[in-house]
């Protein structure tokens, strides 16, 4: 009697890494398990949660870790302090020579150009010390004569001025002026330094190259829809077709957005306003609009949106999920951040452009035990993930690099692969990445599936460290353990032991097949683990046997 062979029972299928990023629109990829998703639509290549990765174009790589370049900076309440604030003075002498770093506390400015552990020594302490002294906006500014200075306004002392040797607070003349103290963001616009003055609709500007001297307010509080105060304004360079131009926008704590154009404020016939729109509140502090390339973005509980989206009309107020939203897959998780820190101090979005990522820092709430947290654009693929573990309290450039300056005292560099190495070059630890894949129902979605293995690739220098399981039907709980890191380092030839030295080599392929369990009508892949060198998730196949429906 003739046998009849069976027929394949067991199915296999690839699932790319998570590529697009988080997309928080839903967590089900439909039933196809592979392929690119289209723009705006969820697939299997986009995640639920990407912690402490960055979605690259080919792969989700771990993100840099950190390097303290300062430490021991003092505040009000201590030695090591909060800081609120990293200012670079960008001398025009080239090769940095006479360039400075500042770090600003709740006690002063400090000189920090050196780095090291201090001890340090304000080079202003504040006549306002405590509460939100140390948050503080500025710029760089030439003079005609080619005379360099930082003009600075701080939350709680106002109007400074270093011009490369001394500290001053600014003076203005006039039959009508402001309080420097009262001064709280600077900006140039058109040759002009305009000053907000604190919890009103008034910014005051001064005469053309002048740093001091005759001011004049200019009020704006009757184009506010939804009130509030003057929060932030900044400068955005286009070409509409008539030659460059440089707009004017201003944003208030309502959410209103005024966009001007013009040349001279003295002169109402040379100043217009040429756009207005409400993007929704936005949180404390005065650093919610940000320099975005060529535009400028604005940071609210409506997510982040470009001004030239806004100016072009692509954006309505009852489509607040529209593409025109930078943020658009992840502004569930930024509205549900500001309702906890909408009155806290330390939103803020950095371009990193060394490192190819824009970071958006998330305050913590108020007597909130977890890790920190900041929401991640590369700018390559326009993909979202999430970085912790980093106390990112402000952010910054030293020498063109991305500094971020901590809680305790700290300024650090996003760089390396190991985190929390200090300034003597100890106390590193592993960098602990985790991700959760959008559920897929493998191509039939009514059926039962029982998984049997899992096999991920990854690129690296060494073997991978991790744990990966299986999740079923819209479980959305992340792994909670990770094997324990070996630091990494290449051992030296001729000295090492063969067969227990750690090597390292260059980039290369890794998978391993693992065993996983479970059944379910959709599946997705969680992975959880520890890097200490550079490290990119490619992918991963299963191995599946299909069942019924019921």
């Amino acid at each position: 009697m003739a046998v009849v062979p069976q027929a394949q029972q067991v199915e296999s299928q690839g699932i790319p890494a998570p590529i697009q990023g988080i997309v928080a629109t839903g967590i089900y990829s439909g039933g196809s398990a592979s392929g690119i998703a289209s723009e705006g639509s969820i697939g299997v290549d986009s995640a639920i949660w990407l912690y402490n990765m960055i979605a690259g174009e080919y792969a989700c790589r771990v993100r840099p870790g950190s390097r303290d370049i300062v430490a021991g900076i003092p505040d009000n309440d201590g030695p090591d302090g909060q800081v609120r604030t990293i200012l670079y003075y960008n001398s025009t002498v080239a090769g940095g020579i006479q360039d400075f770093i500042f770090a600003l506390t709740s006690s002063g400015i400090y000189d920090v150009t050196s780095g090291g552990a201090g001890p340090w020594v304000p080079n202003i302490t504040w006549p306002n010390t405590g509460g939100n002294a140390g948050w503080a906006s500025a710029i760089n500014y030439t003079n005609v004569a080619g005379d360099q200075y930082l003009l600075v306004c701080d939350e709680q002392n106002g109007y400074y001025i270093f011009d490369g040797t001394t500290w001053a607070p600014g003076t203005f003349t006039g039959t009508t002026v402001p309080l420097a103290v009262n001064l709280v963001h600077i900006e140039e616009w058109n040759g002009r330094i305009w000053l907000i003055e604190r919890d009103t609709a008034t910014i005051w500007f001064l005469d053309p190259l002048a740093l001091t001297g005759d001011i004049t307010a200019f009020n704006v509080g009757n184009r506010f829809k939804e009130g509030g105060h003057l929060v932030q304004s900044s400068t955005w360079t286009l070409d509409a077709g008539d030659g460059m131009d440089d707009k004017f926008i201003m944003i208030s704590s309502g959410g209103d957005v005024l966009v001007w154009e013009g040349i001279d404020p003295t002169a109402p016939a040379t100043i217009r306003l040429v756009g207005r729109w409400t993007v929704g509140s936005v949180a404390e502090g005065r650093r919610v609009l940000s320099d975005w390339g060529g535009d400028v973005t604005i940071l609210s509980t409506a997510g982040a949106i470009s001004v030239a989206n806004l100016l072009q009309g692509t954006v309505d107020t009852a489509a607040r999920a529209s593409t025109a939203f930078i943020t658009r897959g992840i502004n569930q998780y930024i509205r549900a951040e500001m309702q906890q820190t909408l009155d806290v101090y330390g939103w803020s979005l950095q371009l990193n452009e060394p490192q190819g990522i824009a970071i958006i820092s998330v305050p913590q709430p108020v007597g909130s035990t977890r890790a920190p947290i900041q929401f991640v654009l590369d700018i390559a693929s326009k993909s979202w993930s999430m970085f912790r573990d980093l106390d990112i309290v402000c952010q910054g450039k030293r020498d063109e690099q991305y500094v971020f300056g901590t809680s305790d005292g700290r300024i650090v560099e996003l760089t390396g692969t190991v985190d929390k190495v200090d300034i003597n070059g100890d106390g590193a630890t592993g960098i602990v990445f985790s991700l959760l894949t959008h559920y897929s129902g493998v191509n039939s979605p009514a059926h039962w599936k029982r998984f049997h293995f899992c096999r991920p690739y990854w690129i690296g220098p060494a073997e991978p460290s991790f744990d990966l399981q299986m999740r079923y039907d819209f479980d959305i709980a992340e792994l909670n353990t990770a094997p324990a890191f070996q630091l990494g380092g290449a051992s030296s030839w001729d000295s090492a032991i063969w067969d227990e030295s750690l090597w390292d080599g260059t980039a290369q392929g890794y998978l391993e097949t693992i065993g996983v369990n479970g059944m379910g009508r959709h599946a997705a892949i969680a992975i959880r683990g520890t890097a200490t060198n550079e490290l990119s998730y490619v992918g991963a196949d299963v191995i599946f046997q299909r069942g019924g429906m019921l």
